[in-house]
């Protein structure tokens, strides 16, 4: 009787054993990310991270301060590997996210907020309309769009609201909508 006891304890421990699974809890710059990543994850993540810093400021950057703590878990790694690398872009000395402007396909430049530039866009518009105008648009397409760059190499406001209506001139229509 002891012995299927005995056998019994050992099976569910081999059971038990054969469900965990080895992963990782991940922080980045003293935040703790949510999830669970496996060793290859945080290793992967890791070096596109290294990589695109690299790229982005034309030299070997440090590595942001990394700390991952050992779990056996009976569920699957589920961290977003994603998450992972964005954070530690992020922490990264000398790279920032800033929106990149492109106009017509072109881009031409980054801007720290593009949603300041479209205000700033609408009010260099508004204050170069003419008389008989009833509104102006510019005469193309522009597009944001969040991108890594380096520190302190965003074009500044007043600059890319030129640059844009340079490339893309403003369309100034009447109340009868023919041209202003």
């Amino acid at each position: 009787m002891r012995k299927r006891w005995l056998l019994l304890g050992l099976g569910l421990l081999m059971l038990l054993g054969a469900n965990l699974r080895p992963a990782y809890r991940v922080s980045v710059g003293g935040e703790r990310l949510p999830g669970l990543y496996t060793l290859r994850e945080v290793l992967d993540c890791t070096e596109a991270a290294q990589a695109a810093a690299e790229e982005i400021l034309d030299n070997s950057a440090p590595p942001p301060a990394l700390r991952r703590s050992f779990r056996l878990s009976l569920r699957a790694a589920d961290g977003d590997p994603v998450l992972l690398t964005d954070a530690l872009l992020r922490a990264t000395r000398g790279v920032t996210v800033s929106d990149a402007v492109i106009v017509n396909g072109t881009r031409i430049g980054t801007v720290e907020d593009g949603d300041y530039l479209c205000a700033a866009l609408r009010n260099f518009i508004e204050n170069q309309m003419p008389m008989a105008a009833v509104s102006g648009n510019i005469g193309g397409k522009l597009e944001l769009q969040r991108v890594y760059t380096r520190e302190g190499c965003d074009t500044p406001y007043r600059d890319m609201v030129l640059l844009v209506t340079g490339m893309a001139p403003v369309v100034y229509v009447d109340a009868e909508g023919k041209l202003a």
